[in-house]
C-alpha cells in the first residue's frame, strides 16, 4: 500500500483510546456481541478464510477482542491433537485489518510470532492461562530420579524437568500408563474429538496476533467499514502420507517413545485431518457518555485527523547455507558456514528483531537428514535413543527455534557493530532477548543446551534413567529428545524504554545504510560409522526474521490513512 501523505498535523488521541488508566472518574455501558464472519471457508489440506465485518459502534475494546474456534478430528477420537509449543496459534497463518479498504495492520505467519512472545509469559500465565485458551502444553515439573539415587550414573541428575504432557510421569516417576507398554499420549482434554461435542474449543485473543489491538481501543463509531480477514494454516492432506509430514499445525496424540523413534517404526498413522466449525468473535464495545463522544470526534475532524500510535511486524526470510563438508567417512567433519544477511528497514523507526532458526527439511540434505537426532557423545560415537530432534520435531512442528551447534551473530544498524564482539555465549544471548519484552520465560535447557553436552540435556527427562523396579520401557521421557534447545530465539531490542510502547521515537530510526544481520554455524558431517548423511547436520538453515517497528493510523472523517511518520 502506498504512504499517504499527511498535509496536516494529526492530533493525539484521547486518553480513553489509549490502554491505560484514566485519571478521572468516567461513566461507560458495556455491550458484548457474538459475531459471526461474513464468509468462511476451510479446507483441511489447503487452509481457509474467515472474513468479520465489525459494526460501526461505539469503542472497540480491542486488548480483548477475541477469536473461537473448534477443529474435530476426521481420524479417530482423541487420535490427534494441536502441537506441544502453539497450540491451536499455529493455525492462524495470516490475519489482516482494513478500514474502508486499506490495510490498518498485517501479520504473517503470526501463530509462530505469537508464539515467541507467549515464552516472555511468566509461567503461571502460561500453565494457567495459554495452555487453557490455546490447547498449548507449557506446564513442566520436578520429579526425582530414583536411578541416580540407586546406582549413579555421570550423565544424568538427580532431579529432572518433565513435560506434563509429553512424559505422563508422577513425582516418584511413574507413569500414568504404568500398566501399558509404550503408551504416551495426550490427555484427553488436550486431543481432539471427532465430534464437535467432545473436541477443545479455542479462544485467542486478538491483541496476541495484533499489536495495535493490544496497545489501543478503536473508535468504530467514527472509522469506514472495519473488516478482520483471518487466513488458515493448512492441516493434513490425505495425500501426504504421515511420516512425510514437516509442517502441520497438528500433531499425532501418541507421544513417540524409543519404541516408535523413527517415521518408519510403529506410530506415525495420522494424517491430522480435521475440519473446522464456523468460527466466531467475541467483541466487548464500549459507550462512553457524550462529553467522551464528542472528544473523539472532534479529534478525528481536525485538519490532521486522529492519531494512533501502533507497532507493526514485518516478516523476511533468509538462508544460511547448506554445508559442503563430507558425510559418511572415515571421521566426523565440521565446517563453519557463514551468511550475511540485508534486512532493509531504512527510514523506519524499529522496536524490535526476532529470529527464528530451523534446518530446511525440504531440501535435498534435509530430506536425508529429516529424523537426525544431534547427539555429541565423549567418545564421539551416537548411542541409541540419546539424542535431540532439532531437525523435525514431532511434538511441536515448525513452532520451535533450534539451537544450532557453533553458532555466532551480530548485527549492523545505522553502519554501526551492534556488539563489538560476536555473540557465541547463550546466556548472553538469552540476555539480550531478555531486554525484548522483559524476562524469557523458558526451562534452562529448552534454551541452551550447553552444545548438546548430554550433562544439560539430562535435566529433560531422557530414556536413560531408569526407574527401579518400574518397567524402563513404560517411563521413556520425551521431554530431553523434543525439548532440548527448541526455544533457542535471536531478539535484539532497539526501544530506548520498552515501557514506552509505541510512543514516537521510542524506537530506533534507520537511516539510508539497511540493518544486516550476520550468521555462522557450524555443519556438522557424521562419519559411517555414525550414521552417514541421515544422523548429519549439513542442511541449509531457514532463517526468519520478525521485524517489529513503529506506525501510525490516522483516522479522518471520510476514512484512515497509514504512515510511518
Amino acid at each position: 500500500m502506498s504512504e499517504q501523505t499527511i498535509t496536516a498535523t494529526p492530533v493525539n488521541a484521547p486518553d480513553i483510546l489509549r490502554n491505560q488508566p484514566l485519571s478521572r472518574q468516567v461513566d461507560i455501558t458495556l455491550e458484548t456481541n457474538i459475531l459471526e464472519p461474513v464468509s468462511h471457508n476451510f479446507t483441511s489440506a489447503t487452509g481457509g478464510r474467515s472474513v468479520f465485518v465489525l459494526p460501526a459502534k461505539g469503542v472497540l475494546d480491542a486488548p480483548n477482542a477475541a477469536i473461537v474456534f473448534q477443529l474435530r478430528s476426521l481420524e479417530a477420537d482423541q487420535a490427534v491433537a494441536f502441537n506441544v509449543s502453539a497450540g491451536g496459534l499455529g493455525c492462524v497463518r495470516r490475519i489482516t485489518a482494513r478500514c474502508g479498504g486499506n490495510i490498518i495492520s498485517q501479520c504473517e505467519n503470526c501463530g509462530q510470532y505469537a508464539n515467541i512472545k507467549s515464552y516472555f509469559s511468566s509461567q503461571n500465565v502460561r500453565e494457567g492461562v495459554l495452555d487453557a485458551s490455546h490447547f498449548s502444553s507449557n506446564r513442566f515439573e520436578r520429579r526425582i530420579t530414583p536411578a541416580k539415587i540407586a546406582v549413579g550414573a555421570p550423565t544424568t541428575s538427580y532431579h529432572q524437568l518433565y513435560n506434563v504432557e509429553l512424559d505422563q510421569a508422577s513425582s516418584f516417576g511413574e507413569n500414568d500408563n504404568r500398566n501399558q507398554a509404550n503408551t504416551h499420549t495426550f490427555q484427553r482434554g488436550k486431543a481432539l474429538g471427532n465430534t464437535f461435542t467432545n473436541t477443545p474449543e479455542v479462544v485467542i485473543k486478538l491483541s496476541d496476533l495484533f499489536e495495535i489491538f493490544s496497545e489501543n481501543k478503536l473508535p468504530l463509531m467514527a472509522m469506514a467499514q472495519t473488516e478482520i480477514e483471518i487466513e488458515w494454516s493448512p492441516c493434513g492432506d490425505a495425500n501426504i502420507a504421515a511420516g512425510n509430514i514437516v509442517e502441520n499445525p497438528i500433531i499425532e496424540a501418541v507421544v513417540r517413545d524409543a519404541a516408535i523413534n523413527t517415521a518408519v517404526a510403529g506410530g506415525n498413522a495420522r494424517t491430522c485431518e480435521v475440519e473446522m466449525n464456523t468460527p466466531t468473535m467475541i467483541l466487548d464495545y464500549i459507550h462512553y457518555d457524550d462529553v467522551e463522544r464528542q472528544k473523539i470526534v472532534n479529534a478525528v475532524q481536525s485538519g490532521g485527523g486522529m492519531r494512533l500510535d501502533f507497532s507493526e511486524v514485518l516478516i523476511t526470510r533468509g538462508v544460511n547455507p547448506a554445508g559442503s563438508n563430507a558425510v559418511a567417512g572415515a571421521n566426523d567433519t565440521y565446517e563453519v558456514v557463514n551468511s550475511n544477511h540485508i534486512l532493509g528497514m531504512s527510514q523506519k523507526e524499529v522496536k524490535k528483531i526476532y529470529i527464528e532458526k530451523n534446518y530446511d527439511l525440504r531440501s535435498t540434505k534435509g530430506q536425508a537428514e529429516l529424523d537426525a537426532d544431534i547427539s555429541f557423545n565423549t567418545d564421539g560415537t551416537v548411542a541409541a535413543d540419546s539424542g535431540v530432534k532439532n531437525h523435525r520435531n514431532f511434538v511441536m512442528r515448525q513452532f520451535k527455534s533450534q539451537q544450532m551447534p557453533g553458532e555466532k551473530y551480530n548485527f549492523f544498524v545505522n553502519n554501526s557493530r551492534i556488539y563489538d564482539k560476536d555473540v557465541e555465549n547463550p546466556a548472553i544471548a538469552h540476555n539480550y532477548l531478555s531486554q525484548c519484552a522483559g524476562n524469557f520465560n523458558v526451562p534452562t535447557t529448552y534454551y541452551d543446551t550447553a552444545g548438546y553436552n548430554p550433562c544439560a540435556c539430562d535435566a529433560l527427562v531422557s530414556t536413560n534413567v531408569a526407574n527401579g523396579a518400574i518397567t524402563t520401557s513404560i517411563n521413556t521421557g520425551a521431554s530431553r529428545r523434543y525439548l532440548s534447545g527448541s526455544a533457542n530465539y535471536i531478539g535484539l531490542s532497539l526501544d530506548k524504554y520498552k515501557e514506552m510502547g509505541s510512543v514516537p521515537g521510542n524506537g530506533t530510526r534507520i537511516s539510508s545504510a539497511p540493518i544486516e544481520f550476520n550468521y555462522s554455524r557450524v555443519s556438522v558431517g557424521r562419519s559411517g560409522a555414525n550414521g552417514g548423511a541421515a544422523a548429519s547436520h549439513t542442511a541449509e538453515i531457514n532463517l526468519t526474521f520478525y521485524i517489529c517497528y513503529r506506525r501510525s493510523l490516522i483516522i479522518r472523517a471520510l476514512g484512515v490513512d497509514v504512515s510511518d511518520a
